[in-house]
C-alpha cells in the first residue's frame, strides 16, 4: 500500500511538473513580446543576488539552504492552512520568474537567449521536480487537513484522511527525494549551466 501511496506520489508530481513547465514556457513566449523594463528585471532578481554573488561550494550551500530549506518549510507550513493548493504557490514563483527572464534575455539578444535557455534546463529539471515532488505530497496531507476543517461546519460528514499518514509520506517525499534532487540542482545550477553558458557562447 505505501509503494502504492509512493507511486501516486510521483504520478501526481509529474503531472504538476509538466503544467509547471507549460507556464514556464508561455511566460517565457508572452515575456519575450512583452518584456518588462530593465529596472523592473533587476528588481524582480534583487533577492537572489545575494547567491549569485557567491561562488564554488559557498554558492551551492546558499542554493541547498534557500531552495532544500527555506522554500519547503514555506510550502509546509502553507499547506497546514486549509486551503487547497495554497502551498504552490512558491513553486508558481520559482517557475515564473525565470520565465519573464528568459523571455526578457531572448528578446533583448536571442543568441544569448537560447544558449540561456539550453543551459538553464538541466538544473531547472532537478529544482523543479524535487518541488513537484513535495507538492504533491503536500496535496493530500492539506486535502486530510482541509477535510478534517470543512466537516466541523457540515451536518453530513464526509470520510476523513489520516493526517499521521500523510504527513509521514510528505517527510518520506521530501527526505528520499526532494532534498536529494534540490542537492544535485544546486550543484548543476553552480557549475553545469555556466558551463554549457560559456561553452555554447
Amino acid at each position: 500500500m505505501l509503494k502504492s501511496f509512493d507511486l501516486e506520489i510521483i504520478k501526481r508530481a509529474v503531472k504538476i511538473f509538466v503544467v509547471a513547465t507549460i507556464c514556464l514556457i508561455i511566460t517565457t513566449i508572452f515575456c519575450y513580446f512583452v518584456h518588462p523594463s530593465l529596472n523592473e528585471l533587476k528588481n524582480m532578481g534583487s533577492g537572489s543576488v545575494k547567491i549569485s554573488e557567491t561562488k564554488g561550494l559557498k554558492k551551492v550551500w546558499e542554493f541547498i539552504v534557500n531552495n532544500g530549506f527555506k522554500v519547503p518549510l514555506q510550502m509546509f507550513i502553507l499547506a497546514l492552512l486549509p486551503i487547497p493548493y495554497l502551498y504552490l504557490i512558491n513553486l508558481v514563483v520559482t517557475v515564473v520568474l525565470p520565465g519573464i527572464m528568459l523571455g526578457f534575455l531572448l528578446s533583448f539578444d536571442l543568441h544569448k537567449g537560447l544558449i540561456g535557455s539550453i543551459a538553464f534546463i538541466p538544473h531547472y529539471t532537478f529544482e523543479i521536480m524535487g518541488f513537484c515532488i513535495l507538492a504533491s505530497a503536500l496535496y493530500m496531507m492539506n486535502k486530510a487537513i482541509t477535510r478534517r476543517f470543512t466537516n466541523l461546519f457540515r451536518k453530513s460528514k464526509k470520510e476523513n484522511y489520516a493526517i499521521k499518514v500523510n504527513l509521514i509520506n510528505v517527510i518520506k517525499s521530501y527526505v528520499l527525494i526532494t532534498l536529494p534532487l534540490i542537492i544535485i540542482a544546486a550543484f548543476l545550477e553552480t557549475y553545469v549551466s555556466n558551463y554549457l553558458f560559456n561553452l555554447m557562447s
